[in-house]
């Protein structure tokens, strides 16, 4: 079966950014950085440095009490030397939940 990019998804993902720490389980790989889209159970971040397919990973807000393993499903390299990083949240405690529900929009004026 060949590999599709982007992997095809089964829940919809919504934009908001968090800020992350990515901690590699199998190397010292660290990384503070923030979400592009999330979900119940993936999101997306932007890296600068890449992260290897298939490689478990721990992440969790910071600061915050949102913490999850997971799975980098892709790793795709971008213009500005950056990375595109998907990430399957394996068992998500915490208030992972929250992050998929939209932001309240502002009160008004």
């Amino acid at each position: 079966m060949a590999n599709v990019f982007p992997p095809i998804r089964t829940e919809s993902r919504i934009p908001k950014s968090v800020l992350v720490e990515l901690h590699g389980s199998e190397n010292a790989a660290h990384e503070i950085t923030s979400t592009v889209n999330v979900s119940l159970h993936g999101v997306r971040v932007l890296t600068k440095s890449p992260w290897a397919p298939n490689q478990d990973i721990s992440v969790r807000s910071f600061p915050g009490h949102l913490h999850s393993r997971a799975h980098v499903v892709y790793c795709k390299p971008l213009p500005d030397d950056s990375f595109s990083v998907g990430l399957e949240l394996l068992h998500p405690t915490g208030d992972w939940p929250e992050l998929s529900k939209p932001s309240p929009p502002p009160p008004p004026h």
